[in-house]
């Protein structure tokens, strides 16, 4: 141990050092916020024991949630859409909406999570089918050299990661403008709430991201769109590929930073800002509504087999992406569990085990257009939601 130890001192010094004023204190951690926006975001692992009080501190501005929803027997009902990550798999997850916007019957949700390449998606699924356009390109029109620059050996070196993403930093700057942002605002003022995740690496805890709240001030902080984009950038960023995004915070008075990496590290996919059971929600509304929970993994919930070169890099990717899948396994079961217990609706899709093409990089134009298309197909049809999670249904 002493001899990696020294070899990564080594290393670190050889790369370039990225300058921190870190928070030093979980204690102080816990009070830090953005400057001059108290309601942009929170703890994704608080329990609160006063509910109803939190809701507020952390929604200033949100009315009524589904005021305008519509229901039955008085009743609102609640469409919830929680988008995992996936890297070029997102193409499923943007096909599987323009197909549904197509068949006709696509819900307006009151809740529209994501993380990762989900985060990616979200802002558009929020505002609704007219912004599908906008997700094809996305996902069917760009490579890895547009959107990824190598930098293996920097990274290798000391730097933060094997690759920049400033490409792909300009691409959320083209659609993520004060426009997009604007209309957003406008839905959240409606009562409906899109929410990303982060993972604050420095406290090893997820964040929740109220980007209708951060859309909403826009208006008069411009910090607001640049913080917009840089929280969708830290969702997408995975660790190592991607440099992880520094956030400016303030607690006690002092300024600090944060470092945010992709929101899967600590948690691929979620549906509500706080981690309690969906009964406890029911306060805010004025009659308990119906809940719709629908969760679109951007990936195989199945296992792959695949010969893995002998190769650290290719290890060690294999390793990570298996440890992602079943710990996302075990999320969806939770939520699927929470949903039981309240009696809501669960509905869960994921690529299909049969679609077989191939992707040649990680960011592959012709494999992401081939699985838009299989996503699209699903939409358009009678989309096979399952009602459980994969790993509870008995294989044929």
């Amino acid at each position: 141990m002493a001899i990696i130890a020294a070899l990564s001192a080594t290393l670190a010094a050889c790369g370039t050092l990225i300058v921190r004023d870190g928070i030093p204190t979980a204690q102080l951690a816990d009070v830090a916020q953005i400057e001059n926006m108290p309601g942009a975001r929170s703890w994704g692992d608080d329990v609160p024991s006063n509910f109803v009080g939190e809701i507020h501190r952390r929604l200033p501005h949100l009315p009524h949630l589904a005021q305008k929803a519509h229901g039955s027997e008085g009743r609102p009902s609640v469409e919830i859409l929680a988008l995992s990550g996936g890297g070029g798999d997102g193409a499923f997850g943007a096909g599987l909406l323009t197909g549904w916007s197509e068949r006709g019957d696509r819900p307006t949700f009151e809740i529209v999570t994501g993380v990762s390449a989900g985060a990616i998606i979200a802002p558009f699924a929020f505002l609704g089918p007219r912004y599908d356009p906008a997700l094809k390109k996305i996902w069917t029109e760009y490579r890895t050299s547009q959107l990824v620059t190598a930098q293996i050996l920097p990274g290798l070196l000391g730097g933060a990661s094997l690759g920049d993403a400033s490409p792909l930093e300009a691409l959320i700057a083209k659609y993520v403008d004060r426009t997009l942002l604007r209309a957003i605002a406008r839905e959240y003022h409606k009562g409906r709430l899109l929410l990303v995740g982060t993972t604050n690496l420095d406290a090893q805890r997820p964040v929740v991201w109220n980007m209708g709240e951060i859309a909403a001030n826009a208006s008069k902080d411009p910090a607001a769109v640049e913080l917009f984009r840089k929280v969708i950038m830290a969702s997408a960023a995975i660790p190592g590929a991607f440099a992880p995004v520094q956030i400016p915070v303030v607690a006690n008075g002092k300024s600090y930073d944060e470092m945010h990496v992709d929101g899967g590290a600590t948690r691929e996919v979620f549906v509500s800002p706080i981690n309690v059971p969906f009964y406890t929600y029911n306060a805010l509304y004025r009659t308990p509504p119906i809940r719709r929970i629908y969760l679109i993994k951007n990936g195989k919930a199945t296992p792959e087999q695949e010969v893995v070169p002998a190769k650290t890099l290719s290890i060690a990717a294999r390793s990570i992406s298996t440890l992602i899948k079943n710990q996302n396994l075990g999320e969806i079961y939770r939520i699927w569990r929470m949903a039981r217990d309240d009696g809501a609706d669960f509905n869960f899709i994921a690529i299909p085990a049969t679609f077989k093409h191939k992707y040649n990089e990680f960011f592959d134009p012709v494999y992401q257009t081939a699985l838009f298309e299989e996503g699209r197909k699903l939409g358009r049809g009678r989309t096979p939601w399952l009602k459980r999670p994969p790993d509870l249904i008995a294989q044929k």
